[in-house]
């Protein structure tokens, strides 16, 4: 939409009023008149020139219909209004006006798509059609009996004019009723032609075909071409005929109330031409088309109202039903007869969320599409698929269990298109049965539950309800709530606590840094290990918090430590997901290295792999973070599919290897593997660190690969930070091993 420039158009409106004002002093007509009717055309040109509009064309028949009816006007001022050189100007510039008009309507005809809202709107449309053509078959037919009449040779304008005239205001006043897109300079333009059209039926009603520029009805003249003027000038004149919005149409009442002028259009013939020329037809023809106007309208109206209520129950987006049509297809299945047994499943696309921030909305909105679409076609007639909201799908099924786990099968087993990417789609789902008696609200909850708990079991998996899982799920919902309440401060809620694991040189053992490890003390069952809640912190959106307070305890431990005269360590802490993705990252750990007074050089985090991880996500952060001084470090490097992307995207220093490729070690003298890990990373001028040594063979044989550094069992278990100061000084008094 063009923007609304308000100077000027007051600027345009004070103008018009003027010139109105002036026109109105019998004195001054004739040379504002004259004035106006000459200014008009030019300023159209102007702003051809000034704007460039899209439909360029258009605005220059505009230009020309206003000069020829200019000169029309001036040479009836001094030829005198009757010569036939006026009337010809004038009804030139009508021509230019009807060619306009049927560029318009070819080029919308033209360009015109199939619709999309199926057969009852193709009906509305069609209703709709025999109305505009049953008025203007009215109007037609008054044209046809002035000619018959004679009239036409002689003053027939006088009943043909108005009539077109009415049916043109009519049209005009439907056109504004019904589209969208009504920029300052298109709303213009059609009060301009309404006014256009006022004039021709007062000039006609004075029994002339060009109005004296003395005549009163002059002033409605200025008025007009003050406002295709003022419509040409403004900068929305630049799509005001541009077709791809000209022929938007508005919501269906508006489009509904846009009929009402047309039902007037027979009385006010009538009234103008019905009872005053002596063609003028049957009384009961006018009667005729009100009444079929009036039905057809009520009919209209009906159908608006039934199309009205049908999408109130479907999606606008996949066009599935939606919770109200879920409702009455419900009760529906609940009241057929029969011992089948209906199923619930709830759906939720996994990596949604992904496709939105990789490749937009619009990738998001084209890929929930096709699920619905292929739902629909995997249930058929054996039930409906509805979209609850956002990227959750509802499937109420008829048959066996397995029909359900078939369907949700057959739609994600092949991958889909998301913006042009043949990318795998993975989907959770829940499924329950419906017993008798039984509420939509009560199966979907049952279905929400066993949705939870497949997600909780890795996502991908597809989960049927059970009495047991509603315990499950609502323990971990507990835990949730529990663990919101601790991060909040509510001692009652237990407390986090960080336990150190010690990172050593695997050639000398000596400890040079250490792990933090996040715990759970629960007040009601104990040590908790961050398998059990950091999970659900991610998914609940705390996971950053818990992040957060690692970070921050870490730091202050290591100052502890400092003053209790240990030697000066590394302190590696990890982010998670939700950290990565927090806009305020490397802020928030710079502002914990300043508050804590320790050197950003002795904090390494260590990110880990993760396939929901939008691929900017970070990146600007741990560059910032690595120029102030912290290290970075890939965790569980070896497991993921992205490892190499990681090291290309992000300032990696250190590669953390996942215990699955350490721990065939301790039966195998050799592994090439890891000998091709330590050359990449020897190439990438990065250092290893291997995780999960279990035994001191283990140990030695990762030493003699090249690997430097090390953590796991055989070294230390995760200790509280008391423990690991004993841990340090009795090390301290130990001979180290060179």
């Amino acid at each position: 939409m063009q923007r609304f420039h308000v100077p000027g158009v007051l600027l345009a409106a004070a103008v018009t009023t003027a010139a109105v004002t002036a026109a109105a002093v019998p004195a001054w007509r004739v040379p504002v008149v004259l004035a106006v009717s000459v200014a008009a055309p030019v300023l159209t040109l102007v702003g051809v020139v000034a704007h460039r509009p899209v439909a360029a064309v258009r605005w220059l028949l505009v230009a020309l219909m206003l000069a020829l009816w200019a000169v029309g006007t001036c040479t009836a001022a001094v030829l005198g209004n009757t010569s036939p050189a006026a009337v010809g100007f004038v009804v030139a510039g009508q021509a230019v006006a009807v060619v306009l008009v049927a560029i318009l309507f070819v080029h919308r005809t033209a360009s015109r798509s199939r619709p999309a809202g199926g057969r009852r709107d193709r009906l509305g449309r069609r209703t709709d059609a025999v109305l505009l053509w049953s008025v203007l078959g009215l109007v037609f037919a008054q044209v046809a009996a002035t000619s018959v009449a004679g009239e036409a040779a002689a003053r027939g304008w006088v009943s043909v004019v108005p009539a077109v005239d009415v049916l043109l205001a009519g049209l005009l006043v439907r056109f504004v009723a019904s589209r969208a897109h009504l920029e300052p300079s298109r709303a213009l333009s059609v009060l301009a032609a309404l006014a256009t059209a006022v004039y021709d039926v007062m000039v006609t009603l004075e029994g002339v075909r060009v109005a004296p520029t003395s005549s009163p009805s002059s002033v409605v003249w200025v008025l007009a071409c003050c406002l295709f003027a003022t419509a040409a000038l403004l900068p929305s004149m630049k799509g005001a005929f541009d077709s791809s919005t000209l022929f938007s149409r508005r919501s269906e009442s508006s489009r509904l109330l846009g009929l009402v002028p047309l039902a007037a259009v027979p009385g006010v013939l009538y009234l103008l031409v019905g009872r005053q020329s002596a063609s003028a037809l049957p009384t009961w023809s006018y009667v005729a088309v009100e009444l079929v106007v009036a039905v057809l309208g009520l009919l209209r109206g009906a159908q608006a109202v039934r199309t009205s209520e049908q999408r109130a129950e479907r999606d606008p987006l996949t066009g599935l039903a939606n919770r109200r049509g879920l409702a009455r297809a419900f009760e529906s299945a609940l009241a057929e007869p029969g011992d089948v047994p209906v199923r619930v499943a709830l759906l939720d696309v996994d990596d949604f969320k992904q496709v939105n921030d990789t490749w937009g909305h619009d990738a998001g909105d084209a890929l929930l599409c096709e699920v619905g679409a292929r739902l629909g076609a995997a249930v058929g007639g054996a039930g409906l698929v509805a979209r609850s909201g956002g990227d959750e799908f509802v499937v109420l099924l008829h048959g066996d269990p397995g029909a359900a786990r078939r369907a949700v099968a057959s739609v994600f087993d092949r991958p889909f298109d998301v913006a042009g990417h043949s990318r795998p789609i993975r989907v959770s789902a829940g499924i329950a049965e419906v017993a008798p008696g039984a509420t939509l609200a009560h199966v979907l909850a049952d279905a929400d539950i066993a949705l939870y708990a497949a997600k909780g079991d890795g996502k991908g998996k597809v989960m049927a309800y059970t009495p047991d899982l509603r315990e499950r799920v609502l323990g971990r919902l507990a835990l949730v709530s529990e663990l919101t309440r601790l991060l909040d401060g509510d001692p009652d809620a237990g407390e986090l606590v960080v336990h150190y694991q010690p990172l050593v040189d695997l050639h000398t053992e000596a400890v040079f840094g250490c792990e933090a490890l996040v715990r759970w003390q629960h007040p009601t069952r104990g040590l908790l290990a961050p398998d059990v809640f950091l999970g659900l912190a991610e998914e609940h959106g705390l996971a950053a918090r818990v992040d957060r307070r690692v970070l921050d305890e870490a730091l202050a431990q290591l100052l502890r430590w400092d003053r209790a005269g240990l030697p000066e360590l590394r302190m590696n802490v990890n982010l998670g997901r939700s950290s990565m993705e927090h806009p305020r990252l490397a802020q928030d750990v710079i502002s914990s290295l300043t508050e804590s007074g320790v050197s950003p050089s002795r904090l390494h985090v260590e990110i880990t792999e993760h396939h929901e991880l939008r691929p900017e996500a970070g990146v600007s952060a741990l560059q910032l973070l690595s120029a102030h001084g912290v290290g970075v470090g890939l965790d569980d490097f070896g497991v993921g599919y992205t490892s190499l992307d990681y090291l290309r995207r992000y300032p990696i220093e250190v590669l953390k290897l996942d215990r699955s490729i350490t721990r065939p070690l301790e039966a195998e003298p050799s592994s090439p593997l890891l000998e091709g890990i330590v050359g990449l990373a020897r190439s990438l001028g990065v250092s290893v660190l291997a995780e999960g040594i279990e035994t001191p063979a283990q140990r030695d044989r990762l030493a003699a690969l090249g690997i430097a550094y090390g953590q796991g069992f055989s070294i230390a278990r995760p200790m509280p930070a008391s423990a690991l100061e004993g841990f340090l000084r009795a090390q301290a008094t130990e001979p180290v091993r060179g």
